[in-house]
């Protein structure tokens, strides 16, 4: 007993993870790929960065403490001249000089800044950086409902793979119970050898056409597996719900869902936005800026700011600094031209992208009903295609059908029954982009 035991333990070493592993539905696989698609990460990346420089725009309100210190060498020291004096002094010349420094000067600073007023220009920088964290945001969630995108036809054309596969069998099963009949038939006499070489070559036929079918199963997986960050050659598995149809809603509906969500008409709102803040920023310079100014400095002949035989060593004082920009030759005024100018241009862009995405939608509407109608019509042809092969192989078994009869009918069958399946995943694929350009794809 414990030899078995550790002979099943051993077996399922051997088989790996993927013995115990369920299908995957298709939010669960969009919610893998979500995870670790490394794509996503860009997006993520530029989220955290834009939030970064919104900080660092609030912290333009606070003030700023910086520190300075300056070494000058003087060819000739600073000097005070005093002559003609209204009361001549004693013992001195009628002009004379008084030395007030030395050669060498050196000045250590310590200043405290903050910005009072500087036309708005910070406040709108504030919001001019909040509006880049937004559309980062906007951007990662296109990303994201891309990937969903990438993901649904990837996982829809896997079911399309594998149910074409499994027709392809039921096609090779189909033409070699026809052989061995036909084989019978031809022992007793009833059908000569040209028929039972039809049956060969249409069984060989099949065969070749599953070969095909199971590398497009393959295919389909491994794309399916580059988008769920697995190894390409994982034997992933998938529910089947091909046959699942969602509804068909009306473009009214559509259209203003479209309108609400999509990112991209989100972003040139934004855009917008952006551009009016931007004519408001050239405005700012238009207006004086006010800094309140608290310092500490220190003068002195050495290098350590200890000694000033020539006045205060250190002193502290408290001012307002008024900057005011009177004339740059016009520079501003065409600075704010040009920012209007890009606010027009910005609107009529937004014009443009509601156009586009109207467009967009109904296109992608009309796909969707075409591709019900497709699959109302293949269902019929698949209803009919079945009705003629049990006829024509009921025949066939009377000998009042032959085999070209029954091989007809066989491949009228197959290639209806791989029409279906193709209108079933068309359907499937024509409604994700529907979605998607409708902007509501969101995990």
């Amino acid at each position: 007993m414990r030899k078995f035991f550790l002979m099943v333990l051993f077996f399922f070493w051997i088989l790996g993870p993927n013995v115990w592993a369920k299908p995957l539905n298709l939010q669960e696989c969009i919610e893998q790929s979500l995870a670790r698609y490394p794509g996503l990460e860009i997006w993520r990346q530029r989220v955290i960065a834009a939030k970064a420089y919104e900080k660092a725009a609030f912290k333009d309100y606070l003030p700023v403490l910086s520190a300075s210190y300056r070494y000058t060498r003087l060819r000739d020291r600073r000097t005070v001249i005093f002559q003609d004096l209204p009361l001549p002094l004693p013992g001195l010349p009628s002009r004379f000089e008084v030395p007030v420094s030395a050669h060498t000067m050196t000045t250590g600073q310590i200043l405290l800044t903050w910005p009072l007023f500087h036309g708005w220009a910070l406040r709108v920088s504030h919001h001019l950086a909040q509006l880049n964290v937004q559309l980062a945001r906007v951007k990662e969630k296109r990303a994201r409902q891309e990937i969903i995108y990438h993901v649904e036809e990837a996982y829809y054309r896997l079911l399309q793979a594998e149910h074409r596969e499994q027709e392809a069998e039921k096609s090779v099963v189909r033409l070699k119970a026809h052989l061995e009949e036909a084989r019978g038939f031809y022992t007793q006499g009833l059908i000569t050898r040209n028929d039972l070489l039809q049956s060969e070559v249409a069984l060989a036929e099949a065969k070749h056409a599953l070969v095909i079918a199971r590398n497009v199963v393959d295919l389909a997986r491994a794309q399916l597996n580059v988008l769920l960050q697995r190894p390409v050659t994982a034997k992933t598995e998938i529910v089947d719900t091909l046959a699942q149809t969602p509804p068909i809603p009306d473009f009214d509906t559509c259209l203003s869902k479209a309108f609400r969500h999509r990112p991209e008409i989100k972003a040139s709102y934004l855009a917008l936005d952006k551009a009016q803040n931007n004519v408001r920023l050239a405005k700012s310079s238009l207006y004086p800026w006010v800094d309140l100014q608290v310092g500490y400095e220190k003068n002195a002949i050495d290098l350590l700011l200890q000694n000033n035989p020539y006045g205060d060593r250190e002193n502290a004082y408290v001012g307002v600094m008024i900057h005011w920009q009177l004339w740059h030759w016009g520079k501003r005024g065409d600075q704010i031209s040009a920012a209007k100018a890009e606010v027009l241009a910005q609107q009529a862009a937004l014009r443009q992208l509601k156009s586009q995405v109207a467009l967009e939608v109904r296109q992608a509407l009309l796909n969707l009903t075409a591709a019900r109608d497709r699959l109302l019509v293949t269902q019929k042809a698949l209803e009919m295609a079945k009705e003629n092969y049990r006829l024509n192989e009921a025949r066939y078994k009377e000998q009042l059908a032959t085999s070209t009869d029954v091989l007809d009918a066989e491949e009228m069958l197959t290639r209806a029954r791989v029409n279906y399946i193709n209108a079933l995943a068309d359907y499937h694929l024509a409604h994700a982009y529907l979605v998607y350009t409708m902007g509501v794809a969101n995990f």
